[in-house]
């Protein structure tokens, strides 16, 4: 509906994820963690949640679920990687490292 300008433009963020690559599963999988990262970068622009997180009474998560394998992946904070859950030592509001490919380059630099 044309109430839902907001969810339009929050979806959107996904067209910024999109890797320029031809499609495997492994591309797929990294377009969708880029997409929670970005996600996680837009909600810190937000100047009440910044302070609420800033003031730690609010901490951001972001999650990646495998469908192939039920794993569930978390933004380690730390390592500015995906990790397994249950490998996963920091999870939760930065402040974060950049979010590095495989391949060395770097995608989100916070």
């Amino acid at each position: 509906p044309d109430e839902a300008v907001a969810l339009k433009a929050w979806l959107k963020l996904a067209d910024e994820a999109l890797l320029p690559v031809q499609l495997t599963r492994e591309a797929l999988h990294r377009t969708e963690q880029r997409a929670v990262v970005l996600q996680l970068e837009r909600l810190m622009d937000y100047p009440m949640v910044r302070r609420a997180v800033e003031a730690r009474h609010l901490s951001l998560h972001g999650w990646h679920y495998v469908i192939e394998s039920g794993e569930v992946h978390v933004f380690d904070a730390e390592s500015g990687a995906f990790v397994p859950a249950a490998e996963a030592a920091h999870s939760g509001t930065g402040p974060y490292l950049a979010y590095v490919e495989p391949d060395g380059q770097v995608l989100v630099d916070f």
